[in-house]
């Protein structure tokens, strides 16, 4: 397995992130693209050398480019890749390892979203373990406003699938994720592992993902221009807010694939139910809900 972590002037948050690789109990290959910080992040990776095992550190067009540099480096199987303030579980590698050799025709899987807050704290992990219909994510509509995002890092997939869609397309600067979880739907669904594998780093008004929102929201319509509407339902739901949302992926049950732990068998094992494709359960529904009231 190979992780890819893309970086620039990222001294204050990114050891965290090395740690968490650092951490693993199965050895991943690790890679650190680094676009030439002019901070102190050099000397952090330094600390950090007997875990990462191919550091470059030069000028880049940007955080795909750096990634897709990543990909070419790695040799491992599975592939995946980190941002440089996000962190894995400490079993991670293990598990994704282990699900993939024991099960070879799933070709890509996710974990239970989850996020940290600027501290670094797990501060929530939705728990419920959704269907993840492949046309709705082949259609785009995970594209937030719809049925959610796609966590990135919590992703993993293997070295055939990549080379199939042939990586990531450079021509988005901020919504290559988001194309390539497109393109990739189109070949196989996504299967999800009930287990938290990643945590996803929210600082609001701090990262691209915020701050150039509307440049986002323009990448991913044109990633869907060619795609197939969405229908009214979608439609009207999308504009009333997160509960709302949530309601309405609440009534979408499919039947799907997904991966579970049994502690009868004591073994990852696969499970074929009807689930909703909300990743909130009712009762975190209920607690968002009233929460933002009292905002």
């Amino acid at each position: 397995m190979s992780v890819i972590t893309a970086a620039y002037n990222m001294e204050g948050l990114v050891e965290q992130t090395l740690k968490s690789v650092a951490a693993q109990t199965v050895r991943p290959q690790y890679i650190v693209i680094d676009g030439k910080s002019s901070d102190g992040s050099l000397a952090i990776y330094q600390q950090y050398r007997n875990c990462i095992d191919v550091l470059v550190s030069e000028p880049d067009d940007g955080q795909y480019h750096a990634i897709e540099k990543g990909m070419k480096r790695a040799t491992g199987e599975i592939l995946c890749w980190l941002n440089a303030d996000d962190i894995l579980m400490p079993w991670t590698v293990s598990v994704v390892s282990e699900i993939f050799e024991k099960f070879p025709d799933i070709m890509w899987i996710t974990g239970l979203l989850s996020f940290l807050n600027g501290k670094g704290q797990l501060v929530q992990v939705q728990k419920n373990l959704a269907s993840y219909p492949q046309k709705s994510i082949a259609a785009g509509r995970y594209s937030g406003k719809f049925a959610g995002y796609l966590q990135q890092e919590s992703m993993f997939w293997r070295r055939s699938l990549w080379d199939q869609v042939d990586g990531l397309d450079l021509n988005y600067q901020l919504a290559a994720d988001f194309d390539l979880w497109t393109r990739f739907a189109k070949i196989t669904p996504l299967v999800p592992v009930d287990i938290p594998l990643a945590a996803f780093r929210e600082r609001p008004g701090e990262q691209r993902s915020s701050e150039f929102a509307d440049q986002y929201t323009q990448e991913v319509e044109k990633c869907c221009r060619n795609l197939p509407p969405a229908n009214f339902v979608w439609r009207f739901f999308a504009g009333k807010g997160v509960v709302f949302q949530n309601l309405c992926r609440m009534f979408r049950v499919k039947r799907s694939r997904a991966i579970i732990y049994s502690r009868k068998n004591r073994a990852w094992q696969e499970i074929r139910s009807f689930r909703s494709g909300s990743r909130m359960t009712f009762q975190q529904l209920v607690h968002e809900y009233s929460m933002r009231r009292r905002s």
